[in-house]
């Protein structure tokens, strides 16, 4: 499925998948220890600044009157300690009041806030407990994109040929991912603080260098753009050690802090711009590509900026708007291989997005179900059972639809294959062949060229890999070894376990990826190609065998004539010489003998007789009369007994015995005994032959049929020439003389095929009509 891909590439992915999923479960069980305990309905990041993220439900329909990052000052009047070496983070203290506060059963609790112009707001904060809606949508709804975004990185890093924007787009999805896992851990106890400082920064380099490096490096300003970079990689570590140390020495980094959050944030408009002037200033397939993602990574990075700025949130709705960032890149990808990767697109790669999108939709409806339905008069699996119909609803009305936008032929399989089989069922010419199958596969495939090659042609094609042939006869497809947006594919065309062709395609139009189902088709094209190419070569074989057997056919013909002739001339040359000395003696007035004179008497009587003899060559009238047809039918049958009981054939004789038909008797047994001999060699060992006759209007019918396989197609127009014949032993005379007879009597004679049996039928005209005529 993919070429290019080395071990280390390999071990490295596993590795950061292993570690993902590891980082995944233990998050997961932090946040499942979280569950059930207490919070004031706001979050706070550990140094007690209001966060953004929060349900609508917390608020109770009015309108927080804070923005991050207001700082929390105290709480139920007490001042926050700002020593963290010796009191904790200020969100440990909170948390700690709040449970306070649970203890002595209150209900709220008073928290003071420091606004930005200085103000102090007090809130009196309702008391809550982190329940399956925090649960579900601040750590489910971002662990599962993040999950999503973890493995479109990770994909992209194994397959991906261009390898500066693989790299960028990894780190991006790889912070992001730990990012978005380790968001309510965050706000809450704080356990994987250290990993979501650095996720964040590592957000922002990975964003600006994907709007550097994607889908590859510009051409212009690349000193600048380098420099730039390592500068923020440089200042992200040197902040990051900051943030992770200072704490603990007693050192302010609120000045850190807000310039993480500038740099975090500007770092995706950084990314949206660069994308849009990249795009304004590209042509040709630069422009292509990068139109194709531009729509999650111009547009998503400035709307999130936005969310962000803002300062209100809608943190609910975030992460359904970066989940698109993987879906523009993998739409790009499918379409124009905008990072040259050597892979077959399978309909497996594409169930995960859908599957992510039946969960996101799922999730809403749960939630909406709960808000506009009263949970406490209602059963509580309602939720569930809308939510589930939501996700299957979405997950069988989304499959036709992505197999319809990226897998075509898919719905194109048995149309193209059943107009296939039709067009290749008459017999044709090769090159007729070759051109109905690259007409058929052009009506499907957007690609530039398709080609069939025999097998000389096809070991010529440039750029083949070593073991090319072998490949190809195992049956399996391969690409030519050239880049990823120029290789060929080679389909092999085989027929009974035999290399035929090669079916030859070019890229598809714009680079797109080919399909597992694009696969699929063409290897069934091709074999339906390979058994049509070898059913050609064989009936030309066959036409050139049966041409040299009639050419030998005729050459005995001469041959025996030659003989004849020779004969004929031979045994008259014996009295035209003596006649001759004869004539020479008359001419010298010398008196002929007696004896001489009988001697030509006797020759002129021996060239009349064999001039007798040739003319019984030729055919005299018939002299029909009244024949019984079961008798004759029966003598022709003990010609051939022999024949019959070697080979164990059942025959079966259904002629009356009344029955009598106007004919020459010797005639009717040699028309039988042809009929009869063809019907035994036909039927083969353990078939079955035999004889009928019956009536069907002013006719009488005979018929001889056999059980054998049947007359080929090719062979039934000249079936009663002379000379053609089926058989390699067979001489071609029995049927043609069979139809002279039949001629001769007025009759006619016809083949066909009924009921697995070959029937010769013969046409005659009852007796009684015979004689109602002659009266008449």
């Amino acid at each position: 499925m993919t070429s290019g891909v080395t071990r280390s590439r390999w071990w490295t992915v596993l590795l950061l998948a292993i570690l993902g999923v590891g980082l995944s479960a233990g998050v997961a069980w932090q946040v499942s220890t979280t569950l059930g305990t207490p919070f004031a309905s706001l979050l706070v990041d550990p140094y007690a600044a209001f966060s953004s993220v929060y349900l609508p439900t917390w608020s109770e329909g009015r309108r927080m009157p804070l923005r991050h990052p207001d700082l929390l000052v105290a709480c139920e009047g007490a001042p926050l300690d700002g020593d963290v070496a010796k009191s904790g983070l200020p969100g440990t203290q909170l948390r700690a009041c709040v449970q306070e506060a649970e203890r002595q059963g209150r209900s709220h609790v008073a928290l003071t806030f420091l606004r930005r112009g200085g103000e102090r707001l007090t809130l009196n904060q309702p008391l809550r407990h982190f329940g399956a809606e925090e649960g579900l949508f601040l750590f489910g709804v971002y662990a599962l994109v993040g999950g999503f975004l973890l493995w479109s990185g990770l994909l992209v890093l194994l397959l991906a040929g261009r390898r500066d924007g693989a790299l960028a787009y990894g780190v991006l999805c790889i912070s992001s991912h730990v990012f978005l896992l380790t968001l309510f851990d965050y706000h809450t106890r704080a356990t994987f603080m250290p990993l979501f400082i650095l996720s964040r920064l590592g957000t922002a380099v990975g964003s600006v260098w994907l709007g550097y490096a994607f889908p590859e490096r510009p051409v212009r300003l690349r000193r600048f753009w380098l420099t730039a970079l390592w500068l923020l990689a440089v200042a992200a570590v040197l902040a990051a050690a900051w943030l992770l140390i200072a704490p603990g020495l007693g050192l302010d980094t609120a000045r850190v802090r807000h310039w993480v959050d500038v740099a975090s944030q500007g770092s995706l408009l950084v990314c949206g711009v660069a994308i849009l002037v990249r795009l304004r200033g590209s042509t040709g397939r630069a422009r292509a590509e990068l139109l194709a993602a531009a729509w999650g990574l111009a547009a998503l990075p400035v709307v999130l900026a936005v969310i962000v700025f803002s300062g209100r949130g809608f943190y609910l709705v975030v992460p359904c708007f970066i989940a698109l960032l993987p879906l523009s890149i993998g739409y790009g990808l499918i379409r124009h291989n905008v990072l040259a990767v050597t892979a077959v697109l399978t309909r497996r790669l594409l169930a995960i997005p859908l599957v992510l999108a039946g969960l996101l939709a799922a999730s809403f409806a749960w939630l909406a179900t709960r808000r506009f339905l009263d949970v406490s008069t209602v059963s509580q699996a309602l939720p569930l059972l809308v939510a589930f119909a939501t996700f299957m609803a979405l997950v069988l009305l989304g499959r036709p639809l992505v197999v319809r936008l990226f897998f075509p032929a898919t719905l194109q399989f048995r149309p193209t294959v059943e107009q296939l089989s039709d067009e290749l069922s008459a017999p044709r010419e090769p090159g007729a062949l070759r051109d109905t199958l690259e007409r058929v596969v052009r009506r499907w495939l957007p690609t530039g060229q398709v080609q069939v090659l025999d097998l000389g042609e096809g070991s010529k094609v440039e750029h083949l890999p070593e073991d090319s042939l072998t490949t190809l006869q195992a049956g399996e497809h391969l690409w030519t070894q050239e880049g990823p947006w120029h290789r060929r594919l080679l389909v092999p065309m085989r027929s009974s376990g035999e290399l035929r062709g090669v079916l030859l395609l070019a890229p598809k139009h714009q680079a797109a990826l080919y399909t597992n189902a694009d696969l699929e088709l063409l290897h069934t094209i091709a074999s339906l190609g390979g058994v049509a190419l070898h059913n050609a070569q064989v009936l030309q074989e066959l036409d050139v065998l049966r041409q040299a057997q009639v050419g030998a056919a005729h050459e005995e013909k001469r041959l025996a004539l030659a003989v004849l002739s020779a004969e004929i001339s031979h045994e008259i040359a014996y009295p035209l010489n003596f006649f001759r000395h004869l004539l020479r003696q008359g001419g010298q007035a010398q008196p002929l003998e007696a004896e001489d004179v009988d001697i030509g008497r006797e020759e002129i009587e021996r060239l009349e007789r064999m001039l007798g003899s040739l003319r019984r060559l030729s055919l005299p009238p018939p002299r029909v009369e009244p024949v019984a047809v079961l008798p004759r039918a029966r003598r022709a049958l003990d010609l051939i007994r022999d024949q019959v009981q070697a080979r164990r054939i059942a025959v079966t004789v259904e002629v009356p015995e009344s029955l009598q038909l106007l004919a020459e008797p010797d005639a009717m047994v040699q028309l039988f005994a042809n009929l009869l001999r063809n019907a035994v060699q036909a039927a083969g060992e353990g078939g079955q032959m035999g004889v009928r006759a019956w009536e069907e209007g002013p006719e009488q019918l005979l018929e001889v049929w056999d059980s054998g396989p049947g007359i080929p197609e090719a062979a039934k127009d000249t079936l009663f020439d002379p000379w053609v014949t089926t058989r390699k032993e067979g001489l071609g005379l029995g049927l043609s003389v069979t139809q002279r007879i039949v001629r001769r009597f007025g009759w006619s004679i016809a083949v066909h095929r009924e009921q697995g049996r070959t029937c010769f039928r013969i046409h005659a005209r009852r007796l009684a009509d015979h004689r109602s005529l002659e009266s008449a």
